[in-house]
């Protein structure tokens, strides 16, 4: 009797310990649903609450059969944006009824939350005459849809989404004239379609991020893309407008398109932007400021040859957003090895760098970048 029971209780035990991992990887999963549901802001409490006891049932049902489980109870924090959440579920004893209690009771939790950080984020996109074809419309997918998770992923506003193409030059539109001194109504709308090709600013604020003005105006070029920078915005249609505009032509002025997108995420310039599109504040809390670049060739057109090349000038752009505090992640799809090195220079940190050889491993190199800056935590 005593072998018998002492082997019903190892069993037991047994049996305990597999279904209490198989409860808490669906307790985990269910949390994390949760939580990506309630940082959207765009559900219930109910709803929530309902998204977390469906994901919980439906994990469990590639489990063991004789596992009874209760629904679970879910707690919304809205200053911390966690979910928590508990199960309980019940087996029958190995010698339930006679020797042992009945069933085996096994509880587990789990707590997951997002970041609940703010993004601001300018995407860097080469469209020099390389990029013409296949290439380019693999770049207008990828963009789309990184841009989709991001600002789908919170509230409306949270994360907001800009856009400056580049090739031979940047185009500013109406804000390029604005930067190199012309004195004109930013709020008249008739200006949208001026074209305002722009080469590097000159003076004390060659390196910064300072407004427009006396020893920071920009200068002129004479060519540049069809395609005009976009300001912030979480309105995906009107992102995807400005991206599905995008031609390939010219040379590739990287730093161009890197200096642009510092101005279009500085909160110097907030009197620049339109009244959606101002930059938040760099020491908000909780505010991430994120610029992603990506080229298919080396970095080869520059205006002022004593501020240097077009590669020595972004790598010195890039290391002046990095000490402010920006995040830069770079893409290289088919670039040649001086390319790949500018790239890797200018984010700083080899996980925030990624090489695209196919339109696959582009989508995919997008598709990372906009999930680690939407990323979930499992608190517990």
């Amino acid at each position: 009797l005593s072998i018998m029971l002492s082997l019903a209780v190892a069993i037991d035990s047994a049996s305990q310990l597999n279904s209490r991992k198989l409860m808490q990887s669906a307790l985990d999963s269910a949390s994390l649903s949760g939580a990506k549901a309630f940082a959207s802001g765009t559900h219930t409490d109910e709803e929530v609450n309902a998204i977390v006891a469906n994901a919980f049932r439906s994990n469990m049902l590639t489990g063991r059969s004789d596992l009874t489980c209760g629904a679970p109870t879910t707690g919304l924090d809205d200053e911390t944006g966690d979910v928590s959440v508990s199960a309980k579920c019940s087996f029958p004893a190995m010698l339930g009824g006679s020797l042992t209690r009945d069933t085996i009771d096994i509880s587990v939790s789990s707590t997951a939350g997002s970041a609940r950080t703010k993004v601001d984020v300018a995407m860097v996109l080469d469209v020099s005459r390389s990029m013409h074809g296949t290439r380019l419309e693999a770049l207008k997918t990828a963009a789309k849809d990184a841009a989709e998770t991001m600002v789908t992923a919170r509230a409306a506003g949270d994360i907001r989404v800009s856009a400056v193409s580049y090739g031979t030059a940047v185009n500013a539109g109406k804000y390029g004239r604005y930067a190199w001194g012309e004195d004109i109504d930013l709020d008249d709308e008739g200006l949208w379609w001026m074209p305002g090709c722009v080469s590097e600013r000159v003076g004390d604020g060659a390196w910064d991020d300072r407004a427009p003005g006396e020893g920071a105006w920009v200068t002129q070029a004479q060519t540049c893309p069809g395609s005009q920078i976009l300001p912030l915005t979480s309105d995906l249609d009107a992102f995807d407008a400005n991206i599905d505009g995008l031609r390939a032509a010219g040379s590739t002025a990287g730093h161009l398109g890197i200096a642009w997108a510092w101005y279009l995420i500085s909160p110097n310039w907030s009197d620049i932007w339109p009244a959606a599109s101002k930059p938040r504040a760099d020491d908000e809390a909780d505010v991430v400021k994120v610029v992603i670049v990506m080229t298919d060739g080396a970095f080869n057109m520059s205006y002022h040859s004593p501020y240097g090349s077009s590669r020595v000038q972004a790598e010195k752009l890039c290391e002046e957003m990095r000490n402010k505090g920006i995040i830069i992640y770079s893409v290289a799809f088919n670039a040649p090895a001086d390319g790949q090195e500018t790239l890797k220079t200018c984010a700083g940190y080899p996980t925030r760098y990624f090489e695209a050889s196919t339109d696959t491993e582009l989508a995919s190199a997008y598709e990372n970048i906009a999930l680690l800056l939407t990323s979930l935590r499992l608190v517990r």
